[in-house]
C-alpha cells in the first residue's frame, strides 16, 4: 500500500537543509566601510571572503606571537 502524502509530511521533505554556519553582524563607521569598498573592488573579495580570510590571518598571527613570547620567556 502507498504512504498517504499529507501538506504537512510534503512540507517537511521539501524544506532546504539548514546552513550550519553561523552568522556575524558588524558595525563599521563610514570611512572604515569606504575604504573596504575599495580595496574590495580592488582585489576581486566579497565582503564574505575578506572577513573569512581576516579573522584567520588574525588568529594564526596571534598563535604565532604567543609561540614567540613562549621562546623568549
Amino acid at each position: 500500500m502507498a504512504e498517504k502524502t499529507t501538506k504537512s509530511t510534503a512540507k517537511k521533505s521539501s524544506t532546504k537543509p539548514k546552513s550550519t554556519g553561523k552568522r556575524l553582524s558588524v558595525t563599521i563607521d563610514p570611512d572604515t566601510m569606504a575604504q573596504l569598498n575599495e580595496y574590495l573592488a580592488q582585489f576581486g573579495y566579497s565582503k564574505d571572503e575578506f572577513v573569512k580570510k581576516a579573522i584567520l590571518e588574525k588568529i594564526s598571527r596571534d598563535k604565532i606571537s604567543l609561540m614567540i613570547d613562549d621562546m623568549i620567556r
